[in-house]
């Protein structure tokens, strides 16, 4: 029988409704050879494949192949060839039969590592049954990019971003888009939280653009941060909430929906992608970003922080929103107004590497003037709009609120 289903992917019509549940593993070692250079035949030329057509193809790619191997491999592909040809509806249920036998197969392995306290196979097990889930294995080849020049244009023009509400940055970059994830940056007690809360809760904020943001907070006690959204959307100040609370929250009520917090404490990345799954969001904060768990084992920090923020980007496409993580700068940025890269505590490269913008919050130590509102956002990667450089604003502590 698989010598037949080999026999059927001759067409490049089985092939191509077919592929998506063809993998090698589902056929006899002695076939796989063969299979696979079926495989890139189709992808090469896109059209049904003749007995000496296919042999010639692998004698092409194998010069050095010894005269016994040639002739066995001409030989079987002359009995697949020969061999009973079976109804393409039939070929097709039995693939799909072995490709589940095949999928069970590998959930299988997983459960023998995780039995084994392999701490890489849960993550590989995730990613199985996702891709699974959408019908899509490793060995499929993916869909082609559109043709359309306006869906094309819509994918980088500003009307799909979300905007930044402080003028002097927007007017450089204007927003951050679904399936982009950008990082801000700063030292200690400079106001990256701030930052966050004023750009989701401020005036013209995300939430107020019409956005479904989510605040996932591991560092700092949610509820705190919570208060400080209160704070920004409203400008009340603390003590002016805690005159009449009742009345401060209902001025709030024109966000709340629309401004989720959690607390997210020792969650690992599969728990966050799991749970973006569950819960739709155009915007996610991650607070802080560093803290998020893999259950991979790495020789150093920063090689973790980088497969960290690469797992981060992919959660931001997978689930078609922009996810913004919040990072601690190094004690070199201390007292600095203008960032660099190599400030970000833990990575020199590995961070930037994978972000599409990462902004960094400065503040200038003036012993004269310790509450000095002045905060300095340096734009240190672009890829949205490729402008590099420093706008100046002003941070009102009471408010959480950057203005220019």
């Amino acid at each position: 029988m698989d010598q037949s289903i080999v026999k059927s992917c001759f067409s490049n019509e089985f092939y191509t409704s077919n592929k998506s549940k063809l993998r090698s593993s589902i056929f006899d070692d002695t076939l796989k050879d063969v299979y696979e250079t079926i495989v890139q035949m189709h992808e090469k030329f896109e059209a049904d494949i003749s007995p000496i057509e296919l042999f010639g193809f692998w004698k092409a790619k194998n010069p050095t192949s010894t005269a016994a191997r040639t002739t066995e491999f001409e030989d079987l592909i002359g009995s697949i060839y020969n061999s009973q040809a079976v109804n393409p509806d039939i070929a097709s249920d039995v693939i799909e039969s072995l490709w589940r036998q095949s999928i069970g197969l590998d959930i299988a392995n997983y459960g023998i590592k995780m039995s084994e306290n392999d701490p890489t196979a849960w993550d590989g097990l995730q990613a199985l049954l996702t891709r699974v889930a959408d019908g899509y294995m490793p060995d499929d080849f993916g869909e082609p990019v559109t043709d359309d020049i306006y869906e094309l244009l819509a994918c980088v023009s500003n009307d799909n971003r979300f905007k930044f509400n402080i003028e002097t940055l927007s007017r450089e970059v204007y927003g951050i888009g679904r399936g982009e994830f950008g990082c801000i940056a700063a030292y200690s007690n400079v106001g990256k939280t701030a930052f966050a809360v004023s750009l989701s809760a401020g005036p013209a904020g995300f939430c107020q653009q019409g956005a479904k943001v989510g605040y996932l907070a591991n560092e700092e006690i949610a509820k705190k941060t919570k208060l400080r959204a209160v704070t920004a959307y409203t400008g009340l100040t603390e003590q002016q909430c805690r005159l009449d609370p009742p009345a401060a929250y209902a001025r709030y009520s024109g966000i709340r929906d629309r401004l989720i917090f959690l607390e997210i404490t020792n969650w690992d990345m599969a728990k966050l992608d799991a749970y973006l799954g569950f819960e739709q969001y155009d915007l996610i904060f991650v607070d802080m970003a560093d803290k998020i768990e893999l259950s991979t084992k790495f020789a150093s920090g920063h090689e973790r922080l980088r497969e960290l923020y690469y797992r981060l980007r992919e959660l931001a496409k997978k689930h078609n929103c922009a996810i913004i993580g919040l990072s601690q700068a190094s004690a070199e940025a201390e007292g600095k107004t203008r960032l660099t890269p190599t400030m970000l505590e833990g990575s020199k490269v590995g961070k930037i590497a994978e972000c599409d913008i990462l902004l960094g919050v400065g503040k200038m130590n003036s012993p004269e003037e310790p509450d000095d509102p002045t905060r300095w956002i340096t734009v240190m990667k672009n890829k949205i709009s490729g402008w590099h450089g420093t706008v100046i604003c002003n941070l009102d502590i009471h408010t959480s609120r950057y203005e220019v």
